[in-house]
């Protein structure tokens, strides 16, 4: 039930039909691949391209002769695809109705080279496995679609809450996002402890900070679970992540905490680097775009940052490896 009412969600946000090809670019294995790549599109009577392993070139290779009218990856497939295209000097091909982004932040500026090179709409979306996978999405034109915003609620329902009392803030305050719907699920295998925790009157914690505007569009600010927290100011890392990726050195970027006797807590990064470049000048970048206290203290170049299989970035791994857990 939960998975086909979130398929049932995309296939209906998206218009997809009988003449809609989709390429599942993302593992069987998650929620994003299994639902929105393969399921949505077959319930709307249209066929999968499923390849035996994912590559950049592989996708390139198949778009155009399986007639794939739109596939769904994570911002780094997508950054891995620009590359290929970069090194083989290729064409991305022409003729998508659409691109979908989901399972981690996608930065405005991925989004318009990625938008430039497919003359295709790049939609970003929102899930999670908890609710069967999408939670809400950018819809396709002419509706907007709003870089550094998951879109709209796709079937669920979605609300701000207070972080300590769970009472709804303001339109455009920040707080916990809360979701219910028909996609949701009813709790965790044989841990009542965390369903009780996770569900308050029927709505999901999702962990997730956010804020709503008034025309629906959720702005997610990061896990709470991940916010630095530095004398009581809470920074969100994925803002700090964004400042040190706009410049143009900087090929990928983490944002993590760690203990400080003074603040409890300081802001520190690490970063993958496409040219030279010191640290202290990426602080320097950081000032022009951050407040003082959410620019980093100590910057790491490393050579790889870690993510998940879907793309989420690992930062307690990152400052692990480093020894600053």
């Amino acid at each position: 039930r939960n998975l086909m009412a979130s398929a049932e969600a995309i296939t209906a946000h998206y218009r997809l039909g009988p003449g809609d090809v989709s390429y599942c670019a993302m593992p069987l294995f998650h929620v994003h691949g299994l639902v929105a790549s393969t399921f949505a599109p077959l319930l709307a009577g249209g066929r999968t391209v499923v390849p035996p392993r994912f590559t950049p070139q592989r996708l390139l290779e198949h778009l155009g002769p399986d007639h794939v009218t739109w596939f769904s990856a994570g911002p780094t497939i997508y950054q891995s695809i620009l590359e290929r295209l970069d090194r083989t000097g290729g064409q991305a091909p022409q003729g998508l109705r659409f691109l979908r982004s989901c399972s981690s932040a996608l930065p405005p500026d991925l989004m318009t080279r990625v938008e430039e090179r497919f003359a295709a709409p790049l939609l970003e979306a929102y899930g999670m496995t908890e609710a069967s996978h999408q939670i809400t999405s950018n819809p396709l034109p002419p509706g907007p679609r709003m870089p550094a915003s998951v879109g709209i609620a796709t079937g669920t329902d979605v609300r701000i809450v207070d972080f300590a009392t769970n009472a709804v803030v303001p339109l455009g305050t920040p707080g916990e996002v809360q979701i219910r719907g028909r996609g949701l699920t009813s709790g965790y295998l044989n841990n009542p402890q965390a369903t009780e925790e996770a569900l308050v009157d029927g709505w999901f914690r999702t962990g997730d900070s956010g804020t709503l505007d008034d025309e629906g569009y959720l702005r997610l600010v990061g896990r709470l679970k991940e916010m630095v927290i530095r004398g009581g100011e809470n920074i969100a890392p994925a803002e700090i992540e964004d400042a040190l990726r706009t410049h143009p050195a900087v090929e990928d970027a983490v944002c993590f905490g760690v203990p400080d006797v003074k603040y409890g807590e300081q802001v520190a990064a690490a970063v993958t680097l496409r040219a030279a470049a010191d640290p202290s000048a990426l602080q320097d970048h950081c000032r022009e775009r951050l407040a003082a206290f959410k620019v980093p203290r100590a910057i790491y170049i490393v050579d790889v940052i870690p993510r998940t299989p879907t793309g989420k970035l690992q930062r307690r791994r990152v400052a692990d490896q480093l020894g600053l857990g």
